[in-house]
């Protein structure tokens, strides 16, 4: 059974959770170390660790972008729409966005490269 579950997780501080991110670290040190040494039971926990480092990560990310704080588990939505039909048309669509103009063709068309090397191979088998 996972030990580290997201409600446990944000029910800690940051410092908690960099001071538990740390700890894994070191312990997966320990289980690659006994893994080589052939010593280490189950090598299913190296990657329980992994996980339980980037659950962790992902969590401290969230809240210090601001996506979900640490200790509130409702999730974040949408504000409500108005459940009156009429209203929806006091609501504004987005503009639609300008078009982008298309860049006028060059004047000067460009060989391509291989009719410019056998154009400069026959001016130097003409030398």
């Amino acid at each position: 059974m996972r030990e580290l579950k997201a409600e446990k997780i944000r029910d800690m501080t940051e410092e908690e959770i960099e001071t538990k991110v740390r700890e894994l670290h070191e312990e997966i040190f320990n289980l690659r170390f006994r893994n080589a040494m052939r010593q280490l039971q189950n090598p299913l926990l190296i990657r329980e660790r992994k996980r339980d480092i980037a659950r962790l990560r992902t969590i401290l990310v969230e809240h210090r972008t601001g996506v979900r704080k640490l200790g509130d588990h409702a999730v974040p939505h949408a504000p409500a729409m108005p459940r009156d039909p009429m209203a929806v048309k006091d609501v504004k669509e987005p503009k639609a966005a300008k078009a982008v103009k298309e860049p006028k063709a060059a004047k000067a068309v460009k060989e391509p490269k291989a009719a410019g090397k056998a154009a400069k191979a026959a001016k130097e088998s003409k030398k």
